[in-house]
C-alpha cells in the first residue's frame, strides 16, 4: 500500500466538499473557524484533522511507514431564515447529510478505512442567525515516516 500523508487526505476531502458545488471553503483554518459569526457565510466550511494515532499493528519501519487512524473533521455553518428556523434547521440537517455522503464517498485510494463516526456539534447561534455543525470521520491509511 502506498503512503498518505495527513495534508493529502485533508486535502482530498476538502476538494471532494468544494467539488458538489454547494459549499464554499473557508478562508479560516478549521481551529478558528465558528468561533465569530461575522468570519463565516453561507454553506461555508472548514476541514482539519485534529488527532491520529497508531494503530499498533505490526512495528513502524522508516522504510515501510506506520498504520494510522486519521481523524478528519468538518465543520460548517448555514445562515438561518429568522422567520422560519425550523425549515432552516431541517435544510441544515440535509446539508449535514450531504457532507457525510460527500465524506465517505471520496476515493479510497491509499486509504484502508473510511468511516462516519458521530455529529459532534448542531447549534443554531444564541443570534438565531447561523446553524453551526460538525462532523467527524476516521480514516485509516500508512503515514510515511522517511
Amino acid at each position: 500500500m502506498a503512503h498518505l500523508t495527513v495534508q493529502a487526505l485533508r486535502q482530498r476531502v476538502e476538494a471532494a466538499i468544494v467539488s458538489t458545488g454547494t459549499f464554499n471553503r473557508s478562508a479560516l483554518v478549521w481551529d478558528s473557524f465558528g468561533r465569530d459569526p461575522s468570519s463565516f457565510g453561507h454553506r461555508s466550511f472548514a476541514v482539519g484533522v485534529p488527532a491520529g494515532i497508531w494503530t499498533e499493528r505490526g512495528r513502524q519501519k522508516p522504510s515501510v511507514g506506520a498504520l494510522v487512524n486519521t481523524t478528519i473533521s468538518v465543520r460548517f455553518a448555514r445562515k438561518m431564515r429568522i422567520k422560519d428556523q425550523r425549515a432552516s434547521y431541517d435544510d441544515a440537517l440535509a446539508d449535514e447529510h450531504t457532507l457525510i455522503k460527500t465524506v465517505v464517498g471520496i476515493s479510497r485510494t491509499d486509504i484502508t478505512g473510511l468511516v462516519y463516526v458521530d455529529t459532534l456539534r448542531r447549534d443554531v447561534i444564541p443570534d438565531g442567525e447561523w446553524y453551526l455543525g460538525e462532523m467527524t470521520f476516521t480514516a485509516q491509511h500508512m503515514l510515511a515516516l522517511e
